[in-house]
């Protein structure tokens, strides 16, 4: 239990915020401690259930070379790329082992750290970013309870948990009021923003709250930008591939930087990967490094082929010494390779002034003993306290970007939400640091009545749609269905049905998502690409069901929680629970699946199962119906 210092009353671990009276909780040197001992604890539980599931994907691979700083693997399946990070299994226990310079079946790891492993040994590896994640994130604790900081980690710790008496938001004007890619006119709360921003100083936090559509990704680019031409070095970091492509594709590919894996990252942002850049600086050098080691491993393919036969007519040892020639030729070029592409990659980073990567990469090789003097962390509700330290740590000052009331950290093992909420920084940042908050007000992506739900009943009238909002409909002249006109931008459709219970728990409603095929059909045949029609069920069921019944991989259909981020012209939002409507009914979780619709939000449920209790849904029936836009059954008859 932690007290709490201003009203003295007790509060579950895990919390804080103290319920009671709003204060924050962790000032105190004995609360800080609990609180830590409760993060150790709910992130060894996560890791455990983790390391479950990556432990069914091992492969195993064979020691072809090992270096103090690197290792050549020949993998039996051919699954691992570029940027990939490596654990291997010993003695039963996940170890970390490196990140993937280079893949398919030949893969070069550069090493965490020297180890004890021999060329010829077999090695069961497997795919371990977030688990390291979780290692990141407890041996950080383990420092703060240890005082083993350095000057960056001590800074932003005591920002974190002290009582800090910062100054008052200061302004400094950008160099102009325009979008750093397009050009544009930033709105008012922009400029604010960016202002702000601007003017912070050493230790200091700028907490910017941006709802759907207001334009945060291009806020962040335009810092970003204006804290380079000041002379700063500055990190774009999240949780999320996509939140820090979204941000760095805006700005100049000769000033940024990003550190990932090509599979993992948009088209758009490949010729900003610090592999690209290297590749494409070593030129004709490398690529007939890379032509020589093609051939070599065909040798050594052919060869293998001869074995048995050669065996046969007694010439092992011919054959074995022709083998490990090839084996060491194919050594001396991957070091040749691997030492130029290394060298390189330091030279971009040193230069690099705008880098991209996701909070757990920032912390590993290449960028582990990389510090800047401003980190942007998007999508920051999503991130725990203990993992947006490992951002903070990396810079002297840090703006947060996020939305309360989008979705929360997920964990697996945790189910209470409120203690969800106050473990996510920014959620907790926005409670200490209320004064230090800025909103984004101005929204610009969705029709007036599709974001007029969240701004009025979700977000209390603090953001608003621009005049232009009111004409972004669907283009469509004709339309078979009354529930398809322009003019009605959002509907619910009223389904008489029941829920059913899959094996693993998970709701699936037939008739709903048979519904949902028909209508993809209608808006397909009216001439509505696949690609902007999205459909978005609480339950990993429902989805998997729509799949199967469906039959169009064009069409993106998943889970709410993996839909933050993403918009399309067209979503059908499949409610699927019709008894308890708890998991559903979830503020956060529906604000995420009503804002992603651009031009039509198409609600399919039971109506008959929503009643007053299930206020936020209760009122978006009500809305709805004053909206016009409520239909019932026999409306696709």
């Amino acid at each position: 239990m932690l007290i709490c210092d201003k009203c003295g009353k007790w509060s579950k671990l895990g919390y804080t915020i103290c319920p009671y009276c709003g204060y924050v909780l962790l000032h105190n040197d004995k609360n800080k401690s609990l609180f830590l001992d409760f993060m150790r604890s709910l992130i060894i539980r996560e890791r455990n259930e983790e390391k479950r599931r990556i432990e069914r994907d091992k492969i195993v691979g064979k020691i072809i070379d090992v270096t103090e700083d690197m290792i050549t693997i020949e993998c039996q399946i051919p699954r691992f790329e570029e940027g990939d990070v490596i654990g291997y299994i010993k003695e039963g226990k996940i170890e970390p082992l490196g990140i993937v310079l280079s893949g398919g079946r030949f893969i070069t790891i550069a090493l965490y750290k020297p180890l004890d492993l021999k060329e010829e040994e077999n090695l069961e590896i497997c795919e371990s970013e977030v688990l390291i994640g979780y290692d990141l994130q407890l041996n950080l604790i383990e420092k703060i309870k240890k005082n083993e900081l350095n000057e960056f980690e001590e800074k932003a710790i005591k920002h974190l948990f002290e009582i800090s008496n910062l100054k008052n938001l200061r302004k400094a004007k950008p160099s102009d009021n325009l979008d750093v890619k397009e050009k544009f006119v930033l709105d008012d709360s922009q400029l604010e923003v960016i202002e702000y921003a601007l003017g912070l100083e050493e230790n200091e936090s700028l907490i910017i709250i941006g709802p759907p559509g207001t334009g945060k990704t291009r806020v962040i680019a335009k810092i970003a930008y204006e804290l380079y031409k000041k002379g700063e070095r500055v990190l774009i970091t999240s949780h999320t591939n996509r939140a820090v492509d979204n941000a760095l594709e805006i700005l100049p590919i000769e000033i940024s930087l990003r550190v990932g894996r090509p599979e993992k990252v948009l088209p758009s942002i490949r010729p900003y990967l610090l592999s690209y850049k290297a590749r494409s600086i070593l030129g004709s050098k490398l690529e007939d490094l890379e032509n020589k080691i093609i051939n070599i491993k065909k040798e050594i393919y052919g060869i293998y082929q001869i074995k048995d036969e050669w065996y046969r007519i007694g010439y092992w040892k011919k054959y074995r010494d022709r083998l490990q020639d090839a084996k060491n030729r194919l050594k001396k070029l991957f070091e040749e390779r691997n030492l130029i592409l290394m060298e390189e990659s330091k030279k971009l980073i040193k230069e690099a002034k705008i880098i991209g990567s996701t909070l757990i990469k920032s912390n590993l090789p290449p960028l582990d003993n990389q510090y800047f003097d401003t980190v942007l962390i998007d999508e920051c509700s999503q991130v725990s306290i203990t993992l947006a330290l490992l951002g903070m740590i990396k810079a002297k000052k840090w703006i947060l970007v996020g939305d309360h009331k989008q979705l929360l950290p997920i964990f697996q093992t945790l189910e209470d939400k409120k203690i969800q909420e106050n473990l996510s920084a920014f959620c907790y940042m926005l409670n200490k640091y209320k004064e230090r908050s800025l909103w984004l007000k101005w929204h610009y992506r969705s029709n007036s009545n599709i974001i007029g739900f969240s701004a009025h009943y979700i977000y209390e009238g603090k953001i608003f749609p621009v005049s232009s909002c009111k004409n972004i409909k669907l283009e469509i002249k004709e339309y078979p269905i009354e529930f398809l006109n322009p003019d009605i931008p959002i509907v619910f459709l009223h389904i008489n049905s029941k829920e059913s219970i899959r094996e693993d728990g998970s709701k699936f409603n037939e008739i709903e998502a048979n519904i949902v095929v028909k209508i993809i059909k209608i808006l397909r045949n009216l001439g509505i690409k696949s690609e902007n029609i999205g459909v978005i069920t609480p339950y990993r069921a429902q989805r998997d069901y729509i799949k199967e019944i469906l039959k169009n991989n064009e069409i993106e259909i998943n889970t709410v929680d993996s839909f933050q981020g993403r918009e399309k012209d067209v979503i059908i939002f499949t409610i699927t629970s019709t008894k308890d409507m708890s998991f559903v009914e979830d503020e956060n979780r529906l604000n995420v699946a009503f804002t992603r619709a651009r031009r039509k939000l198409i609600v399919i449920g039971n109506a008959n199962s929503i009643r007053k209790e299930h206020k936020i849904l209760f009122k978006f029936l009500s809305y709805v119906k004053e909206k016009g836009g409520y239909f019932t059954n026999g409306f696709l008859n």
